[in-house]
């Protein structure tokens, strides 16, 4: 027993010895970030690059500073950031047991080397990957007053977001000609879509939130199934910095008022961030009013980036009313205001993950997240609901190869089920349906020279349908199946010409990209089948830009060419709501959406920031299958619903001091849209464009509190984003910001 003892006494001596050898022999790396004149920059994000991968991220004091402890010896790249001006950034080489000091000094720009986490399997910066990436920060969403995350995304080149109505109103995202189901969304990397790519806008609010990344194009084979044309991913606020508080209060038109409080911060290497947000609203008609209830919810371990750990919760609660259409009647179906239906939600998101730096070259990262989507419809015709939920399980090994190629592998494990009123067996019972994705994947970075970024990358995943049991009408038994998919995926930068940050002519890079994306059926194109070979959607498309900088990178255009070419998609022929044995369904559907799209920034002085984007899209519905046929009512060569040919839009934001203005606006051509109540078949109906404009101010008192106001569709014009649904009228908003310290 002694001779154990003294075995065990050793080892843990021997294990605390060198763990206090690595502490011992762990560099620091800390300093300061100044702007222009050489004050300190409160608040600037400092990025710790090793090979082409972000290792960990600092934000700066109220004095400026910032500080990395534990850091391996190595080479790594520091780059800052902050709003309004450009990114700073130099490398670094760390020997053990040094403690380095280095500042950093930010100039006025208009350009930004922000990082992204969303567009690689690992954080990168923007300017490194081919992908179309647009990054909406803390600031620009405070500027706006912007209560939702539908109204930032309008900012966005290539989207087209539809609204039914009001605030709570059923809000749509199409994305470069794609349908509203091909947009995977994500908060803090944990995928909330239902089961089979659908979901919905309205109640995701910006509280909360430090950043909303949004990549255009296909991501599927980063995060296999719903990554058709985009991904959507929301950023909360971390613990960073010293302890913070905020709290808003705001009131305006149609009784709508809103709340929120959250603070954040950082001690020790523990960091925590939380908000909590309420928004109502009494909506314009009888049975339109909107309740949101949202909570944010981040814990991290950061003492050094050798060893992470970070938990992230997200929930919300809704309920809005749904008094059906009541603007546009094309077809003259109106049956007058619906006092009874009513919508319940209750979305939560669940996800941790660990990182463990094993040596120099090689890290594991380990994920786990559950999210859960239930929604509960009353209307005259009898209740209904629906259950989603989303388990998820994530392992990736990260390989420095070399000082410029960096490469990801992994597995994942994801697991959806579903259960509805309108998916039911035989005896008119619901059932649960799950499915399995078995997904193995990489990525591979590769920096050849100063001027190339390349990232390659591939997802194999092995889609697994539980049996269906035959509902007693048109489906009848339908075994179990296994899809297996491969989704490639290239995207390219190259920096073409590398000029001086004083040059008018300033840099210009290259940009592009080629992949393959899938949706997986949902619940109702499985239920309303008979067809038990039903697969996955699926698309092949491809993009080619040019970025370039002008006036001392004062100013920057980007102009992108895309095409996106969708195939297998599932179309339902036939049929009748008095005899379900007449519907078929089979993947027949076949469409195309091109175009361009175009984006610009400037800033002229260190007070006044303008810009605006403008895209054209070229959309087709093409041929069934190898025929010729289409559904009724549509043809071949038809405009796809809701998407815009032309749209566009632009903002001004101007600070003075302590004062704050901002206009802006946006612009959407004419649209071919369904009936408002029977859809598509009561008839296609054009759906007029529309000019909508907004102004706001801000002024900020002593002591951390913060006046503002905003004038929404200021022009008071009339329109509507889905035929039948009027948009608000013109209306305001004004509220009350506290910060504790001030800002």
């Amino acid at each position: 027993m002694f001779a154990r003892f003294r075995l065990i006494s050793c080892l843990a001596g021997i294990l605390c010895l060198g763990f206090c050898l690595s502490v011992a022999r762990a560099a620091t790396l800390a300093g300061l970030v100044l702007d222009p004149s050489g004050a300190a920059v409160a608040g600037a994000r400092v990025s710790l690059l090793s090979t082409l991968a972000v290792a960990d991220t600092r934000e700066t004091d109220t004095r400026g500073r910032y500080q990395f402890t534990g850091l391996r010896a190595g080479a790594y790249r520091l780059v800052a950031n902050a709003p309004g001006f450009s990114s700073s950034s130099a490398e670094i080489q760390l020997h053990a047991e040094e403690t380095r000091t280095l500042d950093l000094r930010l100039a006025l720009s208009a350009v930004a080397q922000q990082v992204v986490v969303s567009a690689s399997l690992k954080s990168a910066l923007v300017q490194q990957l081919g992908s179309s990436v647009s990054v909406i920060t803390r600031r620009e969403i405070d500027d706006q007053a912007a209560q939702s995350i539908n109204e930032v995304l309008r900012d966005v080149p290539g989207l087209a977001v539809e609204q039914s109505g009001r605030r709570g109103g059923v809000t749509g995202l199409f994305v470069r000609g794609g349908n509203s189901n091909y947009n995977l969304v994500m908060i803090d990397g944990m995928p909330l879509n239902q089961f089979g790519g659908d979901f919905d806008l309205a109640p995701l609010a910006t509280d909360g939130l430090e950043q909303v990344e949004m990549v255009r194009g296909p991501q599927s084979a980063l995060y296999g199934t719903n990554a058709v044309t985009s991904v959507l991913s929301l950023v909360s606020r971390k613990g960073q910095g010293p302890p913070r508080l905020t709290f808003l209060a705001e009131g305006g038109s149609y009784a709508t008022r809103r709340f929120a409080v959250g603070g954040s911060g950082l001690a020790r290497g523990l960091g925590w961030a939380a908000n909590l947000s309420r928004l109502d609203s009494n909506g314009t008609v009888p049975n339109d009013n909107f309740r949101n209830q949202a909570a944010f919810l981040s814990l991290g371990y950061h003492r050094s980036p050798r060893r992470q750990a970070d938990f992230s919760f997200y929930g919300n609660a809704n309920d809005a009313g749904s008094p059906g259409p009541y603007g546009s009647d094309p077809a003259h179906n109106f049956m007058g205001l619906d006092l009874i239906s009513r919508n319940k939600q209750n979305l939560f998101s669940y996800h941790g993950s660990y990182a463990e730096q094993f040596s120099a070259r090689f890290r594991q990262v380990v994920s786990v997240g559950v999210a859960t989507n239930e929604y509960y419809f009353r209307s005259p015709w009898g209740d209904a609901f629906g259950h989603n939920l989303r388990g998820v399980f994530n392992t990736r090994s990260e390989v420095t190869v070399s000082s410029r190629d960096f490469l990801v592998v992994g597995f994942e494990y994801n697991r959806e089920q579903y259960k509805s009123t309108y998916v039911a067996d035989a005896n008119f019972k619901p059932f649960l349906l799950p499915r399995t994705s078995l997904a193995f994947f990489a990525e591979n970075r590769w920096n050849p020279t100063h001027r190339w970024f390349v990232t390659a990358g591939m997802r194999v995943d092995d889609i697994r349908t539980r049996e269906l049991p035959t509902d007693g009408w048109a489906r009848p038994f339908i075994p179990k199946t296994s899809i297996t998919k491969v989704n490639p995926r290239v995207a390219v930068a190259f920096l073409a010409h590398d000029a001086a940050g004083n040059n008018a002519f300033g840099a210009t890079r290259l940009h592009g990209s080629f992949g393959t994306g899938i949706r997986a059926p949902n619940g109702f194109e499985l239920a309303f089948t008979n067809n038990p070979r039903l697969k996955p959607e699926k698309s092949i498309s491809m993009d080619a830009g040019v970025e370039q900088r002008f006036m001392r990178d004062r100013a920057v255009l980007d102009i992108t060419y895309f095409y996106n070419r969708f195939s297998d998609q599932i179309v339902t022929l036939g049929g009748s709501l008095t005899n379900l044995s007449s519907w078929t369904s089979d993947n027949l559907g076949n469409a195309r959406a091109r175009g361009a799209e175009a984006s610009l920034r400037v800033r002229p002085t260190a007070s006044l920031e303008v810009g605006g984007h403008y895209t054209h899209l070229a959309s087709a519905l093409l041929a069934l299958g190898d025929t010729t046929l289409v559904p009724a009512p549509f043809h071949v060569g038809q405009q796809l619903l809701r998407r815009p040919r032309n749209s566009g839009g632009f903002f001004a934001t101007w600070h003075h001091g302590r004062l704050t203005l901002n206009l802006n606006g946006y612009i959407r051509g004419s649209v071919l849209d369904a009936e408002p109540n029977f859809g598509a078949f009561g008839g296609l109906f054009p759906n007029k464009g529309y000019t909508v404009m907004n102004t706001g101010f801000a002024y900020r008192l002593p002591r951390g509190v913060e006046l503002y106001g905003r004038l929404n569709n200021f022009l008071n014009r009339r329109y509507e984003e889905v035929l039948g649904y009027p948009a608000l009228r013109l209306n305001f908003m004004a509220g009350v910001r506290f910060s504790f310290p001030r800002e």
